[in-house]
């Protein structure tokens, strides 16, 4: 793993960890809020900059379906992330305070709202590149999931996780939050902390679970349909 990729995730790793952070609202106070999410799109902006590459292949690759999807997806989450930027700085109390903006309920909401499509759409986007994370972490450290067994292993962690991840779901309202419904369930720090971020940590591993998975699923028919295409050529030129 070359040092610069290394440093890289983990600047990725840190800023969704603040991501998640900045979700308890209730148990940091508005300071801490602000301030979290701050040092989070300050590293989103050294992520970009590290892919700005990425803003160049835009126009390319629209007829494969894999490139598609990515495009879509980290469009949309860049789209996401702004809308979150842009309502953060004009509802500040603290460090966009001096600004003097005024923020309405309705802002509020839609900032509460693009915080948790943040949190699938960044989830989906992780989806995407699994593979290649696994594979690079497991190439630096020396580990391997080769074989049957851990093969086997893997999926069953995977499908607790992402079944815990359902009923986080609903344990933690997502629904309610992505639609900017009125609810009155605010979640009791006190006593459930650790609680808080394992429903959303299932949560990311949910969507990230159902991504991965879902373009292996992708991969084998696409395989398979080649498979048979090139056997219906042989048959044919026999």
């Amino acid at each position: 793993m070359k040092p610069l990729f290394l440093l890289r995730l983990i600047l990725d790793v840190l800023a969704a960890g603040l991501l998640l952070a900045a979700l308890a609202y209730n148990w940091l106070g508005n300071a801490a809020h602000e301030i979290i999410g701050t040092g989070m799109f300050l590293l989103l902006i050294s992520h970009n900059i590290f892919n700005r590459r990425w803003y160049g292949m835009i126009t390319k690759g629209w007829r494969e379906p894999r490139g598609i999807v990515t495009k879509v997806i980290n469009l949309s989450l860049l789209i996401t992330m702004l809308t979150l930027l842009v309502t953060s700085i004009i509802i500040s109390e603290t460090v966009f305070g001096f600004l003097s903006l005024t923020g309405t309920f309705t802002l509020r909401q839609i900032h509460a709202s693009a915080a948790y499509l943040a949190l699938v759409m960044a989830s989906i986007h992780l989806g995407l590149h699994w593979s290649m994370i696994v594979g690079v972490v497991s190439s630096r450290f020396g580990m391997t999931a080769e074989g049957r067994l851990p093969t086997l292993v893997l999926r069953v962690v995977a499908i607790t996780v992402a079944v815990y991840g359902v009923q986080s779901l609903l344990t933690v309202n997502v629904g309610s939050k992505l639609f900017m419904q009125m609810s009155f369930d605010f979640w009791d720090f006190q006593t459930a902390t650790p609680a808080f971020f394992l429903h959303h940590i299932a949560i990311i591993g949910l969507f990230v679970s159902i991504t991965h998975y879902g373009l292996k699923l992708i991969r084998g028919r696409k395989r398979r349909t080649r498979t048979v295409g090139h056997k219906a050529v042989e048959r044919g030129s026999i």
